[in-house]
C-alpha cells in the first residue's frame, strides 16, 4: 500500500489542499487543476494495455506510471477502495460475495442476492456497511458515475454524463467507471479477437471524449485490477475438504476464504496445501493481513472482516481460479482476485489540459 491508487487519491487530495492516510508516491501535479476526472476501466491492466490495446493506442501514449491493485485484485474490493480512498480491511469490501450474519448467508455484495441461488435476500450491503467517497469531506464539486447495470450499457453513457456534469463546476472531482474489458475477457480470454476489438473501441471513444472536455482538467485512467487467462478447478468437488468448514468458502474465486470448524484447522491446512500447493498461496487470516494483504498495518478494521476473511485465506498464484459452488454456470476463459502480476499491475494515464 505504497504504490497503489490509493497513493494517487492523495496526491489528488493535495491538489485540492487537503491531507490523506497515504503517502505521495507519484507527483504529477505540475500546477492545480480545477477538475480532475478519474476513469477506471475495469480489468485494463498493464498487460492488457501492453498487449491487448492498439499499438498506436490514444491511452497508451499517455501512460505514465505503473500502480498495484488493491488486494484482492477485484471490482468490488478495488472499485471501493477507489471510491472510498481506503483500504479493504477498513471498508470491508474484500471480495465478490460474503458471509451477512443476520442471515446467516452469503451475498454478492453489489446486488443483495444469495451466493449460489441469486435470490434475492433482505439485506442490502450498501446499507448496512455504507461508504463515502473520498471527495465528500472536500470543498469541490464530486461526482460518481457509473452505467445503469440493470440495461445493456455503452462507454458513452458514462463519458456523456461526465461531459454534462462538469459544464457547471468550478471545481469538481469525477469517479467515472466502465464494464470493459473485464466483461469480453471473462467471456472469451485476454488477447483474443472479441477483447481487441472492444479495447480498439474504447480507446477511440475516450480520445474523442477527450478533447471535448474544459482547460485546466486532468484525466487519470487506470484499472481496478489486471487479468489472467484461467483454467477452472473444482474445489466444490472435494467433499472430504468441505467437511471440515463451518460454512461455504467465500470472497471470490481467485481469493477465497474459509470459515474452519472448531479443532479442525491443522487437519484443514494439510490436506488443502496436499492437494492445492503450487496453484494457491494458503493462509491463516491473521498472517495475511499482518503481511499487509488487505491494507496497513495500522489501518482500521471494519467490524466485519472476521466474518468475511474466516481463519484462512487461499491466493491464486497459478493459472486455475476454484469453482466453489454447485452448478457455477458460466466457465471463466479470465480472470481475476489472485496476486499474480498480470492481475496486480495496473496502469495509471494521465491527458493533462
Amino acid at each position: 500500500y505504497n504504490h497503489t491508487f490509493l497513493n494517487t487519491i492523495s496526491t489528488i487530495r493535495k491538489n485540492f489542499g487537503y491531507n490523506s492516510d497515504y503517502i505521495e508516491t507519484e507527483d504529477f501535479l505540475d500546477k492545480k487543476y480545477n477538475h480532475i476526472i478519474i476513469l477506471v476501466l475495469d480489468g485494463m491492466g498493464v498487460n492488457i494495455l501492453n498487449e491487448v490495446f492498439p499499438k498506436d493506442s490514444f491511452i497508451k501514449e499517455n501512460f505514465k506510471f505503473i500502480n498495484h491493485s488493491i488486494y484482492p485484485s477485484t471490482t468490488a474490493a478495488a472499485t471501493t477502495s477507489i471510491k472510498t480512498g481506503k483500504s479493504p480491511i477498513t471498508t470491508g469490501w474484500t471480495g465478490w460475495e460474503n458471509y451477512i450474519r443476520e442471515i446467516n448467508k452469503d451475498i454478492v455484495l453489489f446486488t443483495g442476492c444469495e451466493y449460489g441461488t441469486s435470490n434475492k435476500t433482505s439485506v442490502s450491503y450498501y446499507e448496512i456497511n455504507p461508504i463515502k467517497m473520498f471527495y465528500e469531506d472536500m470543498n469541490v464539486d464530486g461526482f460518481c458515475i457509473e452505467p445503469n447495470f440493470n440495461i445493456n450499457h455503452k462507454i458513452e453513457d458514462v463519458l456523456n454524463e461526465s461531459l454534462e456534469k462538469i459544464k457547471n463546476s468550478k471545481e469538481s472531482i469525477q469517479y467515472v467507471y466502465y464494464t470493459e474489458p473485464d466483461t469480453m475477457m471473462h467471456i472469451h480470454g485476454t488477447n483474443t479477437r472479441q477483447t481487441r476489438r472492444v479495447c480498439k473501441g474504447i480507446d477511440k471513444k475516450i480520445k474523442k471524449y477527450v478533447s471535448k472536455l474544459p482547460e485546466n482538467t486532468m484525466v487519470i485512467i487506470t484499472a481496478d485490477h489486471g487479468h489472467t487467462d484461467v483454467l477452472p478447478l473444482d474445489i466444490y468437488a472435494c467433499k472430504t475438504l468441505y467437511n471440515l468448514l463451518e460454512r461455504m468458502p467465500s470472497n471470490d474465486s481467485r481469493c477465497l476464504t474459509f470459515k474452519v470448524k472448531e479443532n479442525m484447522s491443522l487437519e484443514f491446512e494439510e490436506l488443502f496445501n496436499n492437494l492445492f500447493k503450487g496453484i494457491y498461496k494458503l493462509y491463516k487470516t491473521e498472517d495475511a493481513i499482518k503481511q499487509g494483504f488487505f491494507g496497513k498495518l495500522d489501518d482500521a478494521r471494519n467490524e466485519r472482516i472476521n466474518d468475511f476473511l474466516g481463519d484462512f485465506v487461499a491466493t491464486a498464484i497459478n493459472k486455475y481460479y476454484f469453482i466453489y459452488k454447485e452448478n457455477p454456470g458460466h466457465i471463466f476463459k479470465s480472470h481475476h482476485a489472485g496476486i499474480t502480476k498480470n492481475e496486480m499491475l495496473v496502469p495509471v494515464c494521465i491527458i493533462k489540459k
